[in-house]
């Protein structure tokens, strides 16, 4: 659930995982309430539901909070699960134990969540938000009035589960159960978080552009975190069903929609701990409410969850967990300022290819990194790169240079695979890749920057190293929610971020968000995010743009140490062209998408072609 941090030293920590202790107080602290006037049977119900609407928050965070993508018919899924442990369990179905149920909620949560999510490989926003509600609107209107699924207008019956031969029938009994699977899910939550998957999950939500860039398949994580969301929701409605018996459509309509939403904008996008919290207080008032007002006030829940939601998205969009980083970081401005600013000119580390990455096919010097014929891009009517081609030599740099609109950006696109071309062909150390979507091509040792910071802005310096080196840290799902197997690449994955921070210069930002840096300060972490895992080609998207003269100065020395001391070879699009004579061994220019000029440098800038191209006709 948590962890105690032990310091070790700057770069060193060990987490021990409280998970036992939080079983154990989930085990008996019912037990130890229950001898007390305070949790009586009604009371221990509302807790529960605290639990079922604590679980499916932490479902939708997955998806939502961490993934980025959009659900509004999230308690549709906790619907299947509640109604599954009705059919798995039931007396007139299947008659199987209370666990197999269980198993077969989050299955089933994970299969039609799915299902709902192939849609989601090609729509976002509204679209998606369309979708999802349509789907909460077809179960809890149809699929949960079935007779063979819901139970006719009599519900589906949930029986208790048992401990031998004792059922577990009472609301204390229901409450124990919530808590164990809460605090287990809460483990697996941490567990996601430090993980390759919920780093990709992250990267996806910020730029899915830049998370193929890292080697991160968007569309399989996208589906993944369906599933998770969905599987997870499985077990809110096995918990659901078994504290009240019963189960009807009515229970998962819109109204546990939008309470489940404002659970989690509440606690806040991504903050499990705020998620909890707002689910047991969105549990506990609209009964404390009645108890204090009468029946005059019941249902006004909805209406106030509904204010509740706009208040929060109006002034505090990041929930409680947004208010308490707030108040920590003013709070820590007050107490010792902020630190001293990172140096712009970076000692680079010269990290070898991490072990779980394949080692790329190395060509001798002379001989071509990279390989571009013919490439064609159209938009529309537009022709943004018309036949173009380039060549790349191992152990140099290339600069790409033409006036604004000359196709340069979509010519890096279509060769790091962000776009497919209408025609021409990528070939990358000696192999075509033109037909590879972007995150294989990265695999293969393709590395690149963005014109507009290719990183994930909401997340520290050290986080985005370690987004960076998701290719390097093969192992797979279950390994990520359980950390089984997965603990000794996480240790070397670690390492090299601690490496990289100190070439960078930048340990103590560790900690620091990306977006409170400075631009030229992201800059160079994102060129640093990029030679993480030691890529063969290393593409650099004006990366000289926003930066003062002497930040420029530095920039050029840093060029020549990626291609002399870290044997990298470098592609990168430039408007600097002090910057591009002092760094570049060959020089491509574009007009209109073709490439009009390329040789020494020196020599091509002085081109009657490229002059043109740059100052048009020049009058007599």
């Amino acid at each position: 659930m948590t962890a105690v941090t032990l310091p070790l030293n700057r770069t060193t920590r060990v987490h021990l995982p409280m998970m036992p202790l939080g079983l154990v107080v989930a085990l008996f602290l019912p037990a130890l309430a229950a001898q007390t006037p305070l949790l009586n049977e009604p009371h221990a119900l509302i807790l529960t539901e605290a639990c079922v609407l604590a679980i499916a928050g932490l479902s939708l965070n997955v998806l939502l909070g961490y993934a980025g993508q959009i659900s509004l018919g999230q308690y549709a899924f906790v619907g299947v699960g509640a109604f599954t442990t009705g059919l798995v369990t039931g007396v007139p179905d299947l008659r199987l134990p209370w666990l197999v149920g269980l198993i077969a909620s989050a299955g089933a949560g994970g299969v039609i969540a799915l299902l709902v999510g192939l849609p989601a490989l090609r729509l976002r926003g509204l679209y998606l938000a369309v979708v999802t509600i349509s789907v909460a609107y077809a179960a809890s209107e149809s699929l949960f009035r079935v007779d063979r699924i819901g139970g006719g207008s009599a519900g589906k019956v949930v029986p208790p589960p048992y401990f031998g031969s004792h059922a577990l029938s009472t609301s204390v009994d229901a409450l124990t159960i919530g808590l164990v699977l809460l605090v287990l899910l809460l483990q697996v939550d941490v567990n996601l978080v430090r993980s390759r998957l919920g780093r990709a999950f992250r990267v996806v939500k910020a730029d899915e552009s830049v998370a193929a860039s890292f080697g991160v398949d968007v569309a399989r994580y996208k589906l993944t975190a369906f599933v998770l969301s969905g599987a997870i929701a499985g077990i809110a409605g096995c918990l659901d069903g078994t504290a009240f018996g019963t189960v009807t459509g009515q229970s998962f309509d819109y109204g546990h929609a939008l309470a489940l939403l404002v659970i989690v904008v509440l606690g806040g996008l991504g903050s499990r701990t705020g998620i909890v919290i707002a689910a047991f207080l969105t549990s506990i008032y609209p009964p404390l409410l009645v108890a204090i007002f009468g029946d005059g006030v019941r249902g006004w829940d909805q209406t106030v969850n509904g204010m509740v939601l706009i208040l929060t998205v109006a002034f505090q969009p990041r929930g409680f967990a947004g208010a308490f980083r707030d108040a920590a970081e003013h709070r820590r401005m007050r107490a010792g300022g902020a630190p001293p600013l990172p140096p712009t000119r970076p000692n680079l580390p010269d990290l070898g290819r991490p072990v779980g990455m394949p080692a790329p096919r190395r060509t001798q010097p002379g001989t071509p990194v990279l390989e571009a014929h013919g490439v064609n891009v159209r938009f529309g009517g537009l022709q943004a790169v018309d036949g173009a081609g380039l060549r790349v030599d191992r152990g140099t740099i290339v600069a790409l240079m033409g006036p604004n609109g000359a196709g340069k950006t979509t010519m890096f696109n279509a060769i790091s695979g962000a776009l497919a071309p209408d025609a021409g062909s990528v070939h990358f150390l000696g192999e075509d890749v033109s037909a590879l979507p972007p995150h294989q091509r990265a695999a293969r040792g393709m590395g690149r920057t963005f014109q507009l910071i290719g990183l994930a802005k909401d997340q520290s310096v050290y986080e985005n190293l370690l987004i960076a080196q998701h290719l390097a840290a093969p192992y797979g799902v279950l390994s990520a929610l359980t950390t089984v197997g997965s603990r000794r690449w996480e240790r070397e994955l670690r390492t090299r971020a601690d490496q990289t921070l100190e070439g960078l210069g930048f340990g103590r930002f560790r900690d620091t968000p990306v977006s409170r840096l400075s631009h030229g300060q992201q800059r160079i972490v994102e060129i640093g995010c990029c030679l993480v895992t030691s890529p063969e080609l290393v593409m650099l998207d004006e990366p000289s743009a926003g930066m003062s003269p002497a930040a420029s100065e530095d920039l050029a020395s840093t060029l020549i140490d990626i291609r002399d001391k870290l044997d990298r070879t470098v592609l990168l699009i430039e408007h600097n062209v002090p910057l591009v004579l002092g760094t570049a061994d060959e020089l491509y220019v574009m007009d209109a998408g073709r490439v009009i000029a390329n040789g020494e440098p020196l020599d091509v800038v002085q081109r009657p072609e490229v002059v043109r191209a740059y100052l048009g006709e020049v009058s007599a």
